[in-house]
């Protein structure tokens, strides 16, 4: 990987990370996910999805930055990926640093709010990326279609819901499609004491090579 390039690239979505930041204007969205680490929401709220009233600027400043993005980037681009999936899109922002660190890949991404898709879209086209499938829709009833579909897979970024059993889930559901010597990448790991045991669980099983958690990041290399 280029230093260079990557700085390049950090620069240009993270300015534009900073517009939206600035913009600060509310938006309803549907969270599927475990809300904060203290929420404690039920199984039923997370299927449901959860309404929740907040701005572009709190979005916006969620998501990988700085070394993290730095971390993945390199990943990325060693491992030149031709299929790139990743469950969680929020704004757009860590999809465009997956399309930048893999141009000739196809990358597929989930966000569960309609409204974030939205931003996600414009955020990628006003960045250049042309290379992602947006799909709209609750992790669960996504992925039996679309798995698949575009398997084998090379890379899977797994960034959304942060609950415990769904992380495993999702791990169990997706390893089947997985590429030989696919990557698979767990944000949040640190976020809550059920995210901590769906990662030790994950390593517990056993089906990768090689493993680093060093950036809040869980790798796998199978």
């Amino acid at each position: 990987m280029s230093q260079q390039k990557f700085l390049e690239v950090e620069s240009k979505i993270e300015a534009y990370r900073g517009a939206l930041v600035a913009k600060d204007q509310a938006i309803e969205v549907i969270d599927f996910g475990a809300g904060s680490p203290d929420s404690n929401r039920s199984e039923e709220e997370m299927a449901q999805g959860v309404r929740v009233t907040t701005t572009t600027r709190s979005v916006a400043a969620v998501g990988i930055k700085g070394d993290r993005a730095k971390g993945i980037f390199e990943i990325v681009s060693k491992g030149e990926p031709k299929v790139i999936l990743e469950l969680g899109t929020c704004c757009g922002f860590s999809s465009s640093y997956l399309s930048h660190a893999a141009p000739n890949a196809q990358i597929y991404t989930i966000e569960g709010s309609p409204e974030l898709a939205k931003i996600a879209i414009q955020t990628r086209e006003d960045l250049g990326c042309s290379s992602v499938v947006q799909k709209v829709g609750r992790f669960v009833d996504v992925l039996p279609e679309l798995l698949p579909a575009i398997a084998p897979i090379d890379f899977v970024f797994i960034d959304g819901h942060h609950d415990r059993e769904a992380t495993l889930t999702y791990f169990r559901q997706i390893l089947p499609f997985m590429a030989p010597r696919g990557v698979m990448a767990f944000d949040d790991i640190t976020w809550s004491k059920g995210m901590k045991e769906a990662w030790r669980q994950i390593l517990e099983a056993g089906v990768h090579q090689k493993s680093d958690d060093s950036f809040k990041i869980g790798i796998l290399w199978l």
